[in-house]
């Protein structure tokens, strides 16, 4: 068997295989005993008839076909156990030829390969972020409505009242200069934004349904019913979608209500802590207030810094990979996709007809997306081997603990969710990603640790299976 190799410029490699001709006699003199079971030829019992009868009685095109698939699929195992090459999936025969010498052609898609290039020199400025007082302001305020005193009024709708309303809000088309393609093509019918029989509004900046409501509510008694026109400010930043538009309220005050918000004193933060062993003074509250704040704000700024910092480590990665690979994670975000339209009651297909879009429209729409996805989650697989990144049983059973004591009483049975293998590995690839990306951040840093040199072994107990980084 001579095999010659050649790769081909969408990750894939050509395998050229000339077999004896004696070795597809042979092949075929198997599939006419094959096929002679399934046939009656007169004068002989079923899978007794000699080759040539059976190649007169047939015709050699059945017998040759089903020679070269079995053949075939001999030919390719062989030449896969020949090669050095790493493939994704199963190849194809791309063509047959029986003269000058019975030849297959494969192609074969090749596992994907990446070259992470010097990723330790990415840099990336990181500006911690700052809890501001307003943001404090905020959370005290929130804790305040949270105890305020409502009580039912009798008095028209002033600021400040929360009211019970039946509201039907409608999306006015844009019309002239300002109207847009999209906008163009809207049915004629106004869009409906919000259509509620008791809604309970707060009337103020924070808490009104949008800029205006308030004002246009005001002097309403229960029972009154209003009708009126606002429009979202021409703030783009603020308001990407609905900058400028105008919408039409249709509102009828069901119930008034005046809200009391209590005093920020060292008694109010008493009572919003008295379920502690010792309560807290309005300053100690404020203090805590900022302290998890400022923990929330920096676990957000590290997740979109780790994140910034592996999209350009990412960007000068060398990522190939075969369309086969591409086509399989397409098939994936579509039934994921379906799998969500499902829990709305639609399917799929339903999307289709209501999008009005083929499916290689729909396919080629996710390419881009499945395309980043891929290459992000290759390089992610890729740095976790070449950082060394680990995670040990010791590891694994230290979070499982760390995450049942928060349940008291019930930890032991969540502890036994985690004895199955699945619930295991679950944790063990959050956990890898969670180590993964905190590398990325000192990788940004320049703060990353050395890396063991080769075929040299950490102090630390291996792990028995390091998980895949997974795909977004």
């Amino acid at each position: 068997m001579n095999i010659q190799t050649e790769r081909l410029e969408n990750h894939t490699v050509r395998f050229t295989v000339e077999v004896g001709a004696e070795r597809l006699e042979q092949a075929m003199r198997s599939s006419a005993a094959r096929l002679a079971r399934r046939v009656n030829i007169p004068g002989f019992r079923k899978g007794k008839a000699p080759y040539k009868v059976l190649v007169s009685y047939l015709g050699e095109g059945p017998i040759l076909e089903d020679a070269v698939e079995n053949l075939g699929n001999e030919v390719y195992k062989d030449a896969l156990k020949q090669s050095d090459f790493e493939t994704y999936g199963p190849g194809s025969l791309d063509n047959f030829e029986l003269k000058p010498q019975p030849t297959f052609t494969f192609v074969v898609p090749l596992a994907p390969t990446v070259d992470l290039g010097d990723y330790r020199s990415v840099r990336l400025a990181y500006e911690p972020p700052v809890v501001e007082d307003e943001a404090v302001n905020r959370s005290l305020e929130a804790l305040r409505n949270q105890r305020a005193l409502i009580e039912e009024s009798h008095q028209p709708v002033a600021a400040g009242n929360q009211v019970h309303v039946k509201v039907l809000a409608k999306l006015l088309p844009q019309s002239g200069a300002e109207s847009s393609d999209k906008a163009q093509g809207e049915a004629s019918a106004d869009k409906v934004l919000i259509d509620r029989d008791n809604i309970a509004v707060r009337l103020t900046d924070e808490g009104e349904i949008m800029p205006g409501f308030t004002q246009a509510l005001l002097g309403m008694t229960v029972g009154e019913r209003r009708e009126f026109e606002l429009s979202f400010p021409d703030d783009a930043e603020k308001y990407p979608e609905m900058h400028g538009r105008r919408v039409k309220f249709d509102v009828t005050v069901n119930k008034i209500e005046t809200v009391t918000l209590p005093e920020l004193t060292d008694d109010f933060a008493a009572r919003v802590t008295e379920t502690e062993d010792t309560p807290l003074t309005l300053l100690e509250l404020r203090m805590r207030i900022r302290e998890r704040l400022q923990a929330s704000a920096d676990d957000d700024a590290k997740a979109e810094y780790a994140m910034a910092v592996l999209e350009k480590i990412v960007e000068q990665a060398q990522v190939s990979y075969p369309e086969a690979l591409l086509e399989d994670q397409i098939d994936y975000m579509l039934q994921h996709l379906d799998s969500e339209l499902r829990q709305r009651g639609l399917t799929l297909q339903d999307y289709i007809r209501i999008s009005g879009k083929t499916v290689e429209e729909l396919r080629a729409d996710q390419r881009e997306s499945a395309e980043k996805s891929i290459k992000r989650s290759l390089v992610m697989h890729e740095l976790e081997h070449a950082e060394q990144i680990v995670v040990t049983d010791e590891d694994l059973d230290a979070e499982i603990e760390r995450i049942v004591t928060q349940f008291g009483d019930q930890a032991s049975a969540f502890r036994s969710m985690y004895k199955r293998r699945e619930m295991r590995e679950n944790l063990r690839n959050e956990l890898v990603s969670r180590k993964l990306m905190d590398r990325v951040v000192e990788i940004g840093r320049g703060q990353a640790p050395d890396l063991l040199p080769a075929g040299v072994e950490s102090t630390d107990t291996p792990s028995e299976q390091v998980a895949e980084s997974t795909t977004d």
